[in-house]
């Protein structure tokens, strides 16, 4: 990137190479966190969040995908998911829009435009298949907004797909659900299998002719929960051509840590309720939780960043290099690793990933030229 670091805990050689790569992350949740506040300014330096501008320059990332991020309970209620999701769609490109250094961007090629122009591009990614309504005209409707991923699920199976921590109901997709895919294909959207069913990806695999993404997995080897993916599906991803984003949650990459968190939400979901049985403000209630569920994370022992080398070194071994790419799931996430605290730490999985052997044509893969491939082959 053109703009110049600040992290001295990095070394000249990993400085160099992440300045002149082309970093990408492939989710980032900051829309749902803050970007439907109108007095929201992403130009400015947060002392809250993950993702930023001034943070983003510092880490040295080029572009970040924003997440419309729909929950889950929204799909009970007819419209009301892809309402929130075309509303935060809106914001990302509103963002992108009014905050000088940064440009919407849909493709590879505008991605490199951006970067020369020296602004940061923002893409947009839709987490939550429930946020089509079931309606293919839907699913065009966000790809003329920009959308140019759709992860088909999110934890909650939907009407025409399973997910992987929620009970299965179609034993994968559906007619309906391959028809998304087809169409998906067609309109040049990516396909994203993070938090689908094992089912769910092998039946992506078997209808979509394009290489697909797991925007923000980690490996099932190294953590044994349903929510990362399988060595088997990892290489048949790599064998058409898709991307595995790995992600930055403690949760994800150390499955004790991952225990003691399911714990703690459990509780805070308890909270949550008794909290909201006596003033009667979820919101309040929820924010008290959170407030509380902080404070417990902070006493875990946290996760070191060399367990998300782990993972990544795991998929580079499992997938091969041109298939594997950082997906942090900032913004989204509850903790991360020691020693990244937000989007300016980026270079150290720069140096971390240089320490332990990779060649620096095989770190500029990883921190972007991947996606950029995938991107030219899918969105066009």
């Amino acid at each position: 990137m053109g703009f110049p670091l600040n992290d001295s805990r990095v070394s000249p050689r990993a400085e160099r190479l992440h300045r002149d790569a082309l970093v990408v992350d492939l989710h980032a949740d900051t829309p749902s966190e803050f970007f439907l506040d109108p007095s929201y300014d992403f130009g400015v330096r947060h002392e809250d969040g993950h993702v930023d501008l001034p943070r983003m320059r510092e880490g040295g990332v080029d572009a970040e995908f924003m997440i419309a991020w729909v929950p889950a309970e929204l799909a009970s209620q007819p419209g009301a998911a892809g309402a929130h999701a075309l509303r935060l769609v809106e914001a990302i490109r509103d963002v992108a829009a009014r905050t000088p250094g940064t440009r919407l961007a849909t493709s590879a090629a505008e991605i490199e435009a951006a970067r020369e122009s020296g602004d940061v591009a923002l893409l947009i990614g839709l987490e939550g298949g429930h946020a089509l309504e079931n309606s293919l005209e839907m699913l065009a409707r966000f790809h003329a907004a920009g959308v140019r991923y759709v992860t088909l699920t999110w934890n909650n199976a939907n009407d025409w797909a399973d997910a992987c921590c929620s009970p299965p109901r179609h034993g994968g997709l559906t007619e309906f659900g391959r028809e998304v895919v087809r169409e998906m294909n067609r309109l040049g959207i990516l396909v994203d299998v993070s938090h689908a069913a094992d089912t769910t990806v092998e039946q992506v695999l078997e209808v979509s002719e394009a290489p697909i993404l797991a925007s923000h997995s980690c490996a099932r080897a190294l953590a044994r929960l349903p929510r990362n993916l399988t060595d088997e599906l990892a290489r048949a991803i790599a064998r058409r051509g898709g991307v595995i984003g790995v992600n930055f949650f403690p949760g994800f990459l150390d499955e004790r840590y991952g225990a003691r968190f399911d714990a703690l939400m459990k509780e805070m979901e308890q909270r949550v309720d008794a909290a909201y049985a006596v003033h009667g403000d979820r919101d309040r209630a929820r924010r008290e939780a959170h407030a509380w569920l902080r404070s417990r994370l902070d006493a875990l022992e946290p996760v070191p960043l060399d367990r998300l080398l782990d993972h990544v070194d795991h998929l580079v071994r499992v997938a091969g290099v041109d298939h594997v790419a950082l997906g942090s799931d900032f913004d989204g996430v509850a903790a991360l690793p020691a020693g990244v605290r937000d989007v300016a730490d980026m270079p150290r999985i720069t140096e971390g990933l240089l320490a332990r052997g990779h060649s620096e044509e095989d770190v500029a893969k990883i921190l972007g030229l991947n996606v950029l491939r995938l991107l030219r082959e899918v969105t066009g």
